[in-house]
């Protein structure tokens, strides 16, 4: 099997499930019940909260919540965080190259009464500084970017979004670094929220991440208990969220050694696949080097997916959450792309794990492939 698709799921660790079963069996206990076997997992619960804002290299800045994944954190913090703080202006910015779990949030905002600005995409798939400081006004309350983005890999500025929305504004920053945290080295004093899903790392599914920087107030849009603060009500998964500790630790510490491999992976692909008329690499020169974002300009990318899952070598087409939606990339359309090129276009993503030599099967594979599908 050839995995190219780590940008939807990574494999989590043999320490994160080893982590997980142990505390299931040993202390299944609800970290929110008064007796002392509940008091000694919520004595966990909070150990592994103070591990992850350690390895992640919070300073003590943020308050760390527990959610079911990313998409939740992003609804969490925007609706949140605009719906409470509308009396002070009902302006918010955010890119036209972000998550569905970011966009549809902005969308419900727009339904309620705020005007929303989506920033324009360069080719680059990033924004304009420009563009942004010059929508930035005394009724911006919120402006959401994100880190490095899941389709094409592309780096944004976020430390010059941070110093631009402070400067030029009354307005916090919020960044989706699902797919930054893991890849890139972040500097967190540059960011007032984030998001972050486990099963991205190395860890397990449904459980996420929200920062937001002490002092921020934000509404919550799920009602219970009084878990988490009383800031996200529900039992929380103190195995999963131990988990997602084990996960960071082993993750980040293996960042310079997994991104040298998927470096070399990268490279690789891209000098088999460029200056051919039958592709164009989407992908940025300078983005990450964990995704790399090619449009097929003669082959159906559906046709081909399916082909090359056939033999066990997986890509995607579009991020996991979009691709059962009608239509093309709404990211490979904002960067100017053509309709066409935005149905046809194929993410392969890499984890840094990968055994020498897969890079030179893939080619094999999807040349191969490629040769036997008639060109539309």
């Amino acid at each position: 099997m050839i995995y190219f698709d780590s940008a939807a799921t990574t494999k989590p660790y043999k320490e994160v499930l080893e982590t997980f079963n142990k505390l299931n069996d040993e202390l299944f206990a609800n970290p929110a019940s008064s007796h002392l076997f509940g008091s000694k997992a919520n004595t966990y619960l909070e150990k592994a909260r103070n591990q992850i804002s350690s390895l992640l290299g919070l300073n003590d800045r943020f308050n760390l919540y527990f959610t079911s994944g990313a998409t939740e954190s992003n609804n969490q913090a925007i609706l949140g965080y605009c719906r409470r703080h509308k009396k002070e202006g009902n302006k918010v910015i955010t890119s036209s190259l972000e998550h569905p779990s970011v966009t549809n949030a902005f969308k419900e905002l727009e339904k309620e009464g705020f005007e929303v600005i989506y920033l324009n995409s360069s080719k680059e798939g990033t924004i304009s500084l420009n563009e942004l400081e010059n929508a930035l006004d005394n009724k911006t309350i919120f402006v959401s970017v994100m880190g490095v983005n899941n389709e094409v890999g592309s780096i944004f500025p976020y430390r010059e979004i941070y110093k631009l929305v402070h400067s030029k504004s009354k307005a916090v920053f919020m960044s989706d670094l699902t797919q930054m945290i893991g890849k890139e080295k972040v500097d967190f004093n540059y960011i007032d929220m984030f998001s972050m899903s486990s099963h991205k790392v190395g860890g397990l599914k449904s459980l996420g991440l929200l920062g937001v920087v002490k002092g921020i107030n934000i509404d919550q849009i799920i009602y219970g208990g009084e878990q988490e603060g009383g800031f996200r009500p529900g039992t929380v998964n103190m195995p999963l969220a131990c988990s997602l500790a084990t996960a960071l630790r082993i993750n980040l510490s293996s960042l310079d050694e997994r991104r040298k491999r998927a470096k070399e992976i990268n490279d690789y692909l891209r000098s088999k696949l460029d200056n051919n008329p039958l592709f164009e690499i989407a992908s940025p020169i300078g983005g990450t080097p964990f995704i790399l974002n090619i449009i097929l300009k003669h082959t159906k990318a559906s046709v081909l997916v399916e082909a090359l899952s056939k033999r066990e070598v997986y890509v995607s087409t579009r991020s996991a959450c979009s691709s059962h939606s009608e239509g093309g990339s709404s990211v490979i359309l904002n960067m100017g792309y053509s309709e066409f090129d935005s149905k046809n276009a194929i993410r392969m993503s890499f984890n840094g794990l990968e055994q020498k030599g897969v890079e030179q099967e893939f080619i094999k594979i999807f040349f191969e492939e490629i040769g036997k599908i008639k060109s539309i």
